[in-house]
């Protein structure tokens, strides 16, 4: 189901000609988020990122883009076509109306939100390194925008090869993210994720796993520079993103993963997640 700039529809065939017109370039921004029973969990966070992003892409930001503004669009999906989704996978695209002149540089803006079904939790997740091509290490890649097209070169080339997911390095050959999310290691009692200036994809699910941890378990998190190698040495391995969920990896090359201690974080962070609404 989608929601264009407001208007709801059951797919892009049922969007009028005039409409699906102005989507003849790729979106600026995406941004995904998860949804409990309607409800978009970490509305604020993902609010504030959002404008945050908008800004640095220089779009004319509409005055009624308040914080509940997003939540009430996502009622109206809901309320065109209640679905009956427990877990929603919600993603917003947002386009320029125009293109950008010099009389007037920043234009407005119009979005488009779908909806589907989402999933948490995948186990016996098996990995491949990714190595055609790599993340620059430096701010823009923290924008999720920039490195999705790599991304999905990285899950075909997974797929292609029985595969479930790949890691992907960046251009110093150290660890960036992983095609279906952010990567944490769990090592003698510290978990260990490559830090923002790796390329990482800065997305409101990462940054808020990483303060539950902080706040709610013993374990210590290091956000750090990862050698590929470092992954043989941990003990335990997931992936996390809002469009796939938590990844229980089970095998990377030789290497057999447990996953005693993070299965713990898994549902307390799963619990956490559904009482932020």
């Amino acid at each position: 189901m989608i929601n264009f700039n407001g208007k709801c529809f059951s797919g892009y065939k049922d969007i009028p000609e005039e409409l699906l017109s102005r989507l003849n370039t790729l979106p600026v921004y995406t941004h995904h988020s998860l949804a409990f029973q309607g409800k978009i969990a970490l509305l604020e966070p993902h609010y504030f990122s959002i404008m945050a992003n908008l800004r640095r892409f220089r779009l004319e930001i509409p005055m009624d883009f308040t914080l509940t503004y997003f939540q009430e669009q996502l009622d109206r999906l809901n309320s065109y076509q209640d679905n009956g989704f427990d877990i929603q996978k919600v993603t917003l695209k947002f386009y320029r109306s125009r293109e950008s002149i010099k009389a007037k540089a920043v234009v407005p803006l119009f979005f488009i939100m779908e909806m589907d079904t989402g999933s948490w939790l995948s186990q016996e997740v098996n990995l491949i390194l990714y190595k055609d091509h790599h993340i620059l290490a430096n701010e823009y890649s923290n924008l999720f925008q920039t490195n999705e097209a790599l991304r999905e070169l990285g899950r075909v080339f997974a797929y292609e090869n029985g595969f479930d997911s790949a890691l992907i390095m960046n251009d110093q050959k150290r660890l960036a993210e992983g095609t279906h999310g952010a990567v944490f290691l769990f090592d003698k009692g510290q978990i260990q994720t490559p830090k923002l200036a790796e390329g990482v994809a800065n997305t409101v699910l990462r940054n808020t796993l990483i303060d539950f941890i902080k706040n709610e378990t013993e374990l210590e998190v290091i956000e750090s520079e990862l050698a590929v190698y470092s992954i043989q040495k941990a003990e335990e391995l997931f992936l996390i993103s809002p469009q796939y969920g938590w990844l229980q990896v089970e095998q990377f090359r030789k290497k057999k993963f447990e996953a005693h201690r993070t299965e713990v974080i898994q549902q307390n962070f799963f619990n956490f997640l559904k009482n932020q609404l």
